[in-house]
């Protein structure tokens, strides 16, 4: 079981550090019986033979003087997120988020490869200029109108050339490439050799296609000087052309129909996580699916799996027509990002029946689909383009509680007090003023170093009733006027010597919602207190000196 408990827990214990005020009390006390028996009693070393000295006291001791608000009494690391509407009702807001998709593991551009040959006569006196198309391949029926380079390199390799050289000839071929501009604002262009193949780095470059057909236009100019002979002649000389490690700044163009995992994750709801029994009723739970998408292509959102969980293994499947296939919405423009909100209800999907498992858990599994209606219309994506899924679990604090129970193991701070040290009795009294719409009851069992219940704290054969309910009003859900309530806790020595002797407490806290009988919801507003003042009386017997002591 955790250590601390969720936001109702944390309300009854008030947190960890109020939590234990009843063996707080008794470590202060054990302070001054501490205090007093360090004092120096050497100058009654003549008295050898006097008898031991016990001292006994009765310590009225004031603990707590306070009002707590839910900021005071409610922590957030265990609840997951605390939100307030215009009202001032509380949610509890529990967040999963599937990891984001960039752009480069959806649309992938592979190296492309392209030759050609062409015939080459030395007796031509003219350059001799040639313009080939390069299409560029890839696996989806995908084609690309503008792209503009992060990195990559176009290359170029002229090959054949072995007689055309030895017959006295030397051929040099510029090229270019047509409505291209690099980042310096010229033509991606290059030369290559027989001796030298030609590496363009196309960091900052951009290539217009804008034909659909996947193909840019290269020109070469290819000029042959010498005075050889040119009996071999034509020659057939081969060029290749490649583009090779490519990452993009941004693509306009089809990216076609591409399915991908988006991913899986869970959202923990730690409300439920020390509960035992309850019926518990919310008025009106979500569970909001939100989709970050700044790629510029329909997408359809597929959850393959989704349902709750709860630590017993029970599973319920969340059921909406619309997450079998989810059209989210698109940026207008490279470089924005547009949110879909899926809001599940009581009026669209089965959530009341997932709240009769006390869900500890929802688990979702997406895939993505680009581009579901295979329209060819111009998609835009940039490098840094990404789809995130987020999955938030929404429970506002208006319902009813019928039973809900919470428990925890918490270590017994007051078992290694001195056996020279007898608390006798000891009282503990609590006023609180509620100005919360619940009633509370608190029960502690004394275990064993097995964690088996050897006794219990409390002589009543039912739990301590220490917070009355405030009353609410029936049409507007909310309190009007605070509860006020008195306890007073008596333990005497045995039961005290019980509680010496225990290795661990089962904390047992029951709660119940006002007038939840009739079926009547409450709010819990930010703005509600609760007032808590406490104080210990209890009578103490110490021996301040014997033989041992100098």
């Amino acid at each position: 079981m955790q250590t601390r408990g969720n936001f109702l827990y944390n309300i009854f214990i008030m947190k960890t550090r109020k939590k234990n005020i009843l063996w707080t009390a008794i470590a202060v006390l054990g302070v001054i019986i501490l205090t007093l028996k360090s004092c120096d009693y050497s100058y009654f070393d003549a008295f050898d033979n006097m008898d031991d000295y016990y001292y006994e006291a009765t310590f009225a001791i004031p603990l707590i003087d306070s009002r707590l608000s839910i900021n005071d009494i409610v922590d957030p690391d265990d609840l997951g997120i605390i939100e307030t509407d215009a009202e001032g009702l509380i949610w509890l807001v529990y967040k999963g988020r599937v990891f984001s998709i960039p752009a480069e593991e959806i649309f992938i551009v592979p190296n492309q490869f392209q030759s050609f040959s062409t015939e080459i006569n030395p007796a031509s006196k003219s350059d001799i200029v040639i313009e080939r198309g390069f299409l560029m391949v890839f696996s989806e029926d995908q084609y690309i109108e503008q792209i503009k380079f992060r990195q990559g390199l176009f290359n170029v390799r002229m090959e054949n050339t072995e007689q055309l050289v030895a017959d006295g000839y030397n051929i040099v071929a510029e090229f270019e490439i047509i409505n291209s501009e690099t980042e310096a604002g010229n033509m991606i262009s290059g030369t290559v050799t027989p001796s030298q193949d030609a590496s363009v780095n196309l960091n900052g470059s951009t290539i217009d296609l804008g034909n659909n057909a996947n193909i840019f236009l290269v020109r070469f100019t290819i000029q042959v000087t010498g005075s050889g002979n040119p009996t071999n002649a034509p020659y057939e000389i081969s060029f290749h052309q490649s583009l090779e490690n490519i990452s993009y700044q941004f693509i306009y163009g089809y990216i076609g129909e591409v399915t991908f995992p988006v991913g899986n994750s869970e959202v923990d709801i730690n409300i439920f996580r020390n509960a035992n029994i309850a019926d518990i009723f919310f008025e009106i739970p979500e569970i909001d699916i939100i989709a970050n998408s700044s790629f510029g292509t329909p997408i359809d959102l597929i959850f393959t799996e989704f349902y709750a969980a709860n630590d017993d293994n029970e599973t319920i499947p969340i059921d909406n027509e619309t997450i079998t296939g989810w059209g989210i919405n698109m940026p207008e423009s490279l470089g924005e990002t547009a949110v879909s909100t899926l809001e599940l209800n009581r009026s669209n999907t089965n959530i009341d029946e997932i709240m009769t498992i006390r869900p500890t858990s929802v688990y979702f599994d997406v895939m993505g689909v680009t581009n579901p209606a295979k329209q060819q219309s111009p998609n835009f994506i940039n490098y840094d383009s990404n789809l995130s899924i987020d999955v938030e679990v929404n429970l506002p604090l208006f319902g009813r509680v019928d039973n809900f129970e919470l428990s925890d193991n918490i270590d017994n701070p007051i078992s290694d007090l001195s056996e020279d040290d007898i608390i006798e009795w000891l009282e503990l009294k609590v006023q609180i003023e509620n100005g919360f719409p619940f009633a509370a009851t608190i029960d502690i069992f004394l275990l064993d170093e097995n964690e088996q219940i050897f006794d219990r704290l409390f002589s009543e054969p039912t739990p301590l009733n220490i917070i009355e309910a405030a009353p609410t009003d029936p049409v507007s859900q909310i309190v009007t006027q605070p509860a006020l309530a008195e306890s007073l806790i008596y333990l005497d020595e045995n039961k005290i010597e019980s509680l010496q002797n225990a290795d661990k407490l089962l904390l047992e806290v029951q709660f119940n919602t006002w007038n939840h009988q009739e079926g009547a919801s409450v709010k819990i507003l930010e703005s509600y207190e609760i007032g808590v003042r406490m104080g210990v009386r209890a009578k103490i017997r110490t021996e301040l000196f014997n033989e041992a002591d100098d």
